[in-house]
């Protein structure tokens, strides 16, 4: 579920991408908690885990076993058996991608400051990934006919971010650049409308800036953010 607009100055977690750095602690200041949110479990099952196209395959190939079969003269105890077998099967390779779906829909959290996104994402192991807004250089939307909406990034150095560890966040298919999406947002085009602003206010500041505020960080290692949003 996603969380509203959060009080201004919370703690957030933050961590270089190489993960050296993973502390919890207030932010910096003059930097402000703007947004808090967490994906969908049904968008992540369906535009991530691609749930319906799993079933309808597993549907098609069950289906034409059976009829192979039957159109072979197998006796009915031979096919029904292996139909309820398969059936089984599927059911249970369904159920695990729900499963999954529901943790990473738990342990993910997409948190906006003024200064930068960052996304915490793993289900055994917390990635935390900062995307400085002044690397931000496209966002896009997508509103989904379940409610929700995706909002894919556009990075201007997506060398520095790498597909694995950013899954489920990140477009499918599309490795390089890699572009991170922030999934199954319940209030997109809200969200889009305040990284839309906050992303505008860094049009001007200098990467080195960023040093400034974190210091211990190399800026050199930062990964940079596009925004887009798909199925």
């Amino acid at each position: 579920m996603n969380s509203g607009p959060t009080s201004r100055g919370q703690p957030v977690q933050w961590a270089a991408p190489d993960g050296a750095l993973n502390l919890s602690e207030n932010l910096p200041n003059g930097e402000q908690l703007i947004w808090q949110g967490q994906p969908e479990r049904h968008a992540l099952a369906t535009r991530a885990m691609y749930l319906k196209y799993i079933a309808f395959y597993l549907v098609a190939l069950i289906a034409a076993r059976t009829g192979y079969l039957v159109v072979a003269g197998e006796p009915v105890a031979t096919w029904s058996g292996m139909l309820i077998w398969q059936m089984l099967a599927s059911a249970v390779v369904m159920l695990l991608i729900v499963g999954l779906a529901a943790v990473y829909s738990r342990t993910t959290r997409y948190s906006l400051t003024n200064e930068r996104l960052i996304i915490k994402t793993g289900a055994a192991i917390a990635i935390h990934i900062n995307l400085p807004l002044q690397q931000i250089i496209g966002a896009d939307l997508r509103e989904c006919s379940d409610g929700t909406g995706d909002i894919t990034l556009q990075v201007s150095r997506s060398d520095k971010l790498y597909w694995l560890l950013m899954w489920p966040n990140v477009r499918s298919w599309w490795v390089r650049p890699l572009r991170p999406v922030l999934r199954g947002l319940k209030d997109a085009p809200a969200v889009a409308h305040l990284l839309a602003g906050e992303v505008g206010k860094h049009a001007n500041i200098e990467r080195g800036d960023f040093n400034r505020k974190y210091p211990g960080i190399d800026d050199s290692d930062m990964p940079s953010a596009q925004s887009t949003c798909y199925r």
